[in-house]
């Protein structure tokens, strides 16, 4: 089973969708924040969290994944994607709480030197980072391709960077360096095999 949580009118193809609204494509309308989500424990293999965490605080985020934990098969993968912080498109929508960068998924991976933390809760293991990259979200069709072709460019060099091992952080430093409009991170977060049990 593929859950899409929070998939507003974009609902991931093959997904049962979860939100709020009762949008077009929205299977089971349930509020993100009343646990437990009517889905059975260990039922998914993917969950995507398509620009849903900036939305909450963070002890909200810390009861979401949680909650997506229990309802992840084990090695199941949580699928999120938030906007970076030093992109303009982070700041535009004034519901926006909570601000990442690339490196932002250490604190919810169990074998970061960050997993201390209660409030992160470190059950996960980050499997993938990733960019993607809108530079100037040009309107006019000449433009727009130009402005593809120039995002295709920095999404390679960020994405490049991000394997980087003994230089983490250079693709934050080269997103707040220069002005882009938006870019999404994307992190694959997989629930361990050994399936450590909820607290």
């Amino acid at each position: 089973m593929i859950v899409d949580l929070g998939c507003g009118d974009a609902k991931i193809t093959g997904a049962i969708g979860l939100d709020n609204a009762p949008l077009p494509g929205v299977d089971i309308v349930h509020d993100l924040l009343n646990f437990p989500y009517p889905l059975d424990d260990s039922c998914a293999s993917e969950i995507y969290v398509n620009h849903v965490l900036e939305h909450f605080a963070l002890p909200e985020i810390h009861k979401i994944l949680n909650e997506a934990y229990r309802v992840s098969r084990p090695g199941g993968i949580v699928r999120i994607r938030v906007p970076h912080a030093f992109s303009v498109a982070a700041w535009i929508d004034p519901t926006h709480r909570m601000f990442f960068t690339f490196g932002s998924a250490a604190f919810w991976d169990f074998q970061s030197a960050k997993a201390y933390y209660q409030e992160t809760d470190s059950r996960w293991q980050v499997v993938g980072t990733a960019a993607r990259v809108t530079w100037f979200n040009w309107k006019r069709y000449r433009l727009r391709r130009l402005d593809a072709f120039l995002s295709r460019q920095l999404a390679r060099l960020l994405n490049g960077l991000l394997r980087l091992q003994n230089w983490p952080g250079a693709a934050d430093l080269l997103v707040k360096a220069i002005p882009i409009f938006f870019v999404e991170i994307g992190w694959d977060l997989r629930k361990p095999s050994n399936d450590r049990q909820m607290a």
